[in-house]
């Protein structure tokens, strides 16, 4: 075993990482639920493409979101003991284990947006969408940065059924699938950005065209790797 793998555990996050991660979750969830007898009978829910609320709900919700976090941990745990090629989550270096770290802090803060809002600590209008396609958007330039290292596996990663075939169609589209995700999480941030100053359709579409065309380009870019291969064996 590498240095750089040393002490990962076979899910590809060590015991403490792990250990750390559940106390937070569980942290969180019991913040939750003390402070739900204080807040109002409905909280904020959704906000628009403008930053402002426009949707709300009964107060549980707040502890219901604020349990999501704890459950998602349980699945990245689960996950790569039940994937065929799970050995990848440890040889990929540090990928899942920042992945999970991230994302999972990620979570915790977002959970407590609608107390957040009702406290007043957030404006109920123009930062919230900032904040969430920024958090978001962030967190796919940094996974676009690390997913090259990503070894073969049938859970993470860009998984197309050529790069699964092939280590070396894999190894090519991980590279050229971390180049679109990086320009992903650009376009999620200028969108949080310039939200207020444009309208929900405005910022729905450019948004689902960003995510739909950088999954799409990968998508062909390791199908046009495959019939590459093809031509050159016959």
């Amino acid at each position: 075993m590498n240095n750089e793998n040393k002490g990962i555990h076979a899910t590809g996050v060590s015991p403490r990482v792990w250990a750390v991660l559940v106390v937070l979750c569980v942290a969180n969830v019991a913040a939750h639920l003390m402070v739900m007898p204080s807040l109002p009978a409905q909280i904020p829910t959704h906000w628009g493409a403008s930053g402002a609320v426009n949707g709300w709900g009964p107060s549980w919700m707040a502890s219901a979101l604020g349990a999501l976090p704890l459950v998602l941990l349980a699945v990245f745990y689960v996950v790569p003991r039940i994937d065929p090629k799970g050995e990848a989550y440890r040889t990929s270096g540090k990928f899942y284990q920042g992945f999970v770290i991230t994302f999972t802090l990620a979570m915790c803060a977002i959970s407590w947006l609608g107390e957040l809002t009702v406290w007043g600590v957030v404006p109920a209008a123009g930062t919230v969408n900032l904040l969430v396609s920024g958090a978001i958007g962030l967190l796919f330039i940094g996974m676009g940065n690390y997913l090259p290292r990503v070894k073969q596996n049938y859970t993470l990663g860009i998984k197309t059924p050529w790069a699964l075939a092939d280590p070396e169609n894999w190894r090519r589209t991980q590279r050229f699938g971390g180049a679109c995700f990086m320009v992903l999480g650009v376009g999620l941030i200028v969108m949080g950005v310039a939200g207020s100053a444009l309208s929900s359709e405005v910022v729905a579409t450019v948004s689902a065209v960003l995510a739909f065309g950088s999954a799409g380009a990968a998508y062909v870019y390791s199908y046009l790797l495959w019939r590459k291969s093809q031509r050159a064996v016959r």
